[in-house]
């Protein structure tokens, strides 16, 4: 008879993950805050060198960038707007940032969702061709290929591919691509190896019948986890991709407030990129397990 978890052990569980991730989230957005405060230059400003300011704006710019400078009372600040729906103000744009990430967070949301699901769409169809083919050389040569891709900077590829006017979607594919195509076979192949497919194939069943019935079901738990994993690699790699190929979208916003060392935007953009990997974390944990035996 199998054994069931007690409702308590789930609610205890529930609740322990819950605070595990704030607390990381918590911790992101301080080591935010304390790098880009004692980063090089923070409290020097390029609206100095305007001639056009007088003394009494240079001297409110000053007062600005001390009151800045107190990261226990920007912390407390930041928490207390959040609460309210006040994220804050741009230092360097002058606008608050929650209209900034409702202007820009559209095509930043659309890019990655269009990438991740192309990646995935070509990456599990590239699996699913080698296994049904079954040529060693042709899996060898995509092995190499995929291995090629995935040493390539997300910097390089986008700039490569703004040469044939790719958007910033495919880019984004591209890049995610080589990693979904080994995680992909690795499960198929691991699957095949199991002693039910072994038996089928021992039958003379097709190798489609096979998938259809036997691996894909198999696989379908892991395939979600990682599905889950790779939307933060895709945040990772938008940043880039929409600075090369010029989206304005949030990955744009972050690279200029870093230019800017504007800390409202960098650590509001932290907060919110530290929530979204979090919650794809706890997602892809429901099935960290891999295929059962």
């Amino acid at each position: 008879m199998a054994h069931r978890t007690s409702p308590v052990v789930l609610l205890r569980r529930f609740l322990l993950n819950v605070i595990l991730r704030l607390s990381a989230i918590a911790l992101v957005a301080c080591l935010a805050m304390i790098l880009v405060r004692y980063a090089p230059g923070f409290e020097t400003d390029d609206r100095d060198l305007d001639p056009a300011l007088g003394a009494a704006t240079r001297n409110a710019i000053h007062q600005q960038r001390l009151a800045e400078g107190s990261l226990t009372e920007y912390a407390r600040k930041l928490a207390s707007g959040i609460l309210h729906g006040d994220l804050g103000v741009s230092v360097a744009l002058g606008t608050p940032i929650r209209d900034l990430i409702a202007q820009r967070g559209p095509a930043t949301l659309r890019i990655l969702l269009t990438g991740i699901a192309l990646a995935w769409i070509g990456g599990l169809a590239w699996s699913l061709g080698l296994a049904i083919c079954r040529v060693p050389s042709l899996a060898g040569l995509s092995v190499l290929a995929s291995a090629f891709l995935l040493c390539l900077p997300t910097a390089a590829v986008a700039a490569l591919m703004l040469n044939v006017d790719w958007p910033a979607q495919m880019v984004l594919a591209l890049v995610l691509l080589p990693k979904v195509f080994q995680v992909t076979r690795g499960l198929i192949t691991q699957a095949f190896e199991h002693a039910e497919v072994l038996a089928g194939r021992a039958r003379g069943l097709r190798t489609t019948r096979l998938l259809g019935f036997y691996v894909l079901p198999r696989i379908a738990g892991p395939m979600l986890a990682w599905l889950a994993a790779t939307v933060g690699l895709a945040v990772g790699a938008v940043v880039p991709i929409e600075v090369i190929c010029d989206v304005p979208g949030l990955g744009q916003l972050a690279w200029k407030a870093a230019l800017a060392r504007d800390l409202p935007v960098l650590v509001v953009l932290t907060l919110l990129v530290a929530t979204l990997i979090q919650f794809s974390s706890s997602a892809s944990l429901l099935y960290q397990r891999g295929p059962r035996s």
